[in-house]
């Protein structure tokens, strides 16, 4: 196991310059993603009753044993119960892993489908997926994550760059909060499961963007990202590598649900309270942290029930012929702390 983590880990460094692996980089919106192990998923099984001459709508999702993803799909059940629907749901188990979920789109093939929900792993990558669904007159939503196309019929997700926004000026106060002098020369890492999803490029763009405009002239954005492709083993051994080769570092945000968690987990390991964490929703190692004053933690809270439950929603309209009034739907943030 230690030799396969190795291995991966040397990938990640040569492909993109995971902190604390070469040389400085400069950060990118969007890169190609290397899936860290071979597919594994989850095929589709109903989270409704099925009942005959109903509508039937597929989700395809990502990272399904993971909590945000679980209210996603909790969304998915309650609202196709709610329009009288069967609705099945399948996905992968690690994040990025696009390749699973093409899998578990083709074998849609020859079954009665009348619209597909899809939480894409990969924007780029999913999108002749989408766009072959819709080809054969097939309503395709989104959740979570855009494609790059317009292959779509509805998407269901976050304001990206207005949470990026929201977590610069979130961290400045956290690290003033954690006894940070405008003075002091710092690092603030950034962790993200992947880099081949919109949601994670436009939070990374976005948060660093404003970053220069609320933080102080010291207080720096490390340019090497953490990124864990989704497992949690490679999640805490960056921050482990990253605390011990940047002695400055004062801060992380981390973009997504799985790289709060590994983060979290590290730091109350090693009990570093010197380090704020500005994360994304509300695991429980995030809950038991945000309790824990000693702890300057704050979360960026999704509403990924409601992207769920609107968007089976939705596709069943699309799918009896109505119109979309709204196609691109921010569901909200709120900043926990």
């Amino acid at each position: 196991m230690k030799k396969k983590m190795a291995a991966l880990l040397l990938c990640a460094c040569a492909m993109l310059g995971v902190a604390g692996c070469g040389d400085q980089a400069k950060p990118q919106g969007a890169v190609t993603q290397k899936v860290a192990e071979a597919p594994v998923k989850k095929d589709f099984q109903a989270v409704t009753d099925i009942k005959e001459g109903r509508k039937n709508v597929y989700a395809v999702v990502k990272a399904m044993d993971n909590g945000y993803w679980k209210e996603v799909i909790r969304g998915l059940k309650e609202g196709g119960e709610a329009a009288n629907a069967n609705v099945y749901v399948g996905g992968v188990v690690k994040d990025g892993n696009w390749e699973a979920q093409q899998e578990l789109l083709k074998s849609l093939e020859g079954k009665s489908v009348d619209a597909v929900v899809l939480g894409a792993a990969d924007s780029m990558r999913m999108a002749e997926s989408a766009k072959a669904l819709r080809d054969k007159n097939v309503p395709v939503v989104l959740v979570d994550t855009m494609l790059n196309t317009e292959d779509y019929d509805a998407a269901y997700m976050t304001n990206n760059l207005s949470a990026g926004a929201a977590v610069s000026q979130k961290m400045v106060e956290l690290l003033k909060a954690n006894g940070v002098s405008e003075n002091d020369q710092i690092i603030v890492a950034m962790h993200v499961s992947n880099l081949a999803s919109r949601t994670i490029s436009e939070r990374l763009d976005s948060t660093i963007a404003n970053w220069y405009n609320v933080a102080p002239a010291n207080w720096k954005i490390d340019a090497k990202y953490l990124i864990n492709y989704g497992d949690d083993e490679i999640g805490e051994k960056l921050v482990y590598e990253s605390l011990e080769k940047t002695p400055n570092l004062k801060g992380i945000i981390a973009c997504n649900n799985s790289s709060t968690k590994d983060t979290l987990h590290a730091l109350m390991k090693l009990g570093r309270k010197d380090i704020a964490v500005m994360g994304f929703d509300m695991s429980d190692i995030t809950k038991e942290a945000l309790a824990n004053t000693d702890y300057h933690v704050a979360t960026v809270k999704q509403n990924e029930y409601k992207m769920g439950y609107d968007a089976v929603q939705t596709a069943l309209d699309v799918a009896n012929g109505k119109t979309v009034s709204e196609r691109n739907v921010d569901t909200g943030i709120s900043v926990v702390d």
